[in-house]
């Protein structure tokens, strides 16, 4: 008979999910997170001088909306974009 201990650290590790921002390597026990937590949490970068893209085979969509939830999936692979100043005429 298991005991509740076992069958809980079975369930995290079954719902544990591995993402990447960059070529880093991340894992969680949530299933979703915003935009913002990605970037501010997990990549440790300032979400007004970056902008986070969803990399889907040679695709990458960029996600500029902050607020945005992000249904994680395992394997997902997210980029960092670093905005440029804009130039002063």
């Amino acid at each position: 008979m298991e005991t509740k201990t076992h069958t809980e650290e079975h369930r995290e590790k079954r719902h544990e999910i591995v993402f990447f921002i960059d070529k880093e390597e991340f894992k969680v026990h949530v299933h979703e997170l915003t935009v913002q937590q990605l970037i501010v949490e997990y990549a440790k970068e300032d979400p007004t001088q970056t902008t986070l893209g969803l990399k889907e085979g040679n695709h990458i969509e960029k996600l500029t909306d902050l607020n945005r939830e992000v249904h994680l999936k395992d394997g997902m692979h997210f980029v960092l974009f670093h905005n440029e100043p804009t130039p002063v005429s």
